[in-house]
């Protein structure tokens, strides 16, 4: 893969465009639950893509923000999202880099992106949970400086997905 470019949306992309690396990023999470032994409905993938389209305001600014990767041919191969948690915290959501795109510095400059938009809001704190499975992020979050918490933290995962907490693996970091 050659160069990527990281855009900061002011607007939803696409929406076509956008559904297309969400769902492969909802597979893949679907991939992994199914893994460590949860039984995932068939149709899980449109469900949370429907729930995010709903709640796709609390990605944008001022209440957060959506970061793509593009190709030089334009195609997204990357996202990454943040939403507001509180007057001082954000929560980094939805991370993910097809598989092309992988090993290029692609994830990190996603992560990079959404630490500078929300320092330019006036956040104090950047959060994140993943799945024991996402050895990436597990990995990639304590080179960028976040440090993994001993004890969960009230993530949208945590309070949403209460079936998920013996396998998530939480994240901050003061910025």
């Amino acid at each position: 893969m050659q160069d990527v470019r990281i855009e900061t949306c002011e607007e939803l992309p696409a929406k076509g465009e956008l559904n297309k690396i969400l769902s492969q990023y909802y597979e893949l999470i679907v991939q992994r639950m199914r893994a460590i032994g949860f039984d995932i409905d068939p149709a899980a993938p449109q469900s949370a893509l429907a729930e995010f389209w709903e709640n796709s305001d609390d990605y944008l600014p001022p209440k957060g923000c959506l970061v793509v990767a593009r190709s030089e041919a334009g195609e997204i191969v990357g996202c990454g999202m943040m939403k507001c948690l509180g007057p001082d915290t954000g929560e980094l959501k939805r991370v993910f880099v097809t598989e092309q795109a992988r090993g290029t510095g692609t994830g990190r400059a996603l992560i990079e992106a959404r630490e500078n938009a929300a320092r330019n809001m006036g956040l104090k704190r950047l959060i994140a949970d993943t799945l024991t499975p996402n050895i990436e992020m597990r990995n990639l979050y304590p080179k960028l400086g976040f440090v993994e918490l001993d004890g969960p933290i009230e993530t949208t995962t945590y309070k949403d997905q209460p079936s998920l907490r013996p396998h998530l693996h939480y994240f901050a970091k003061d910025i």
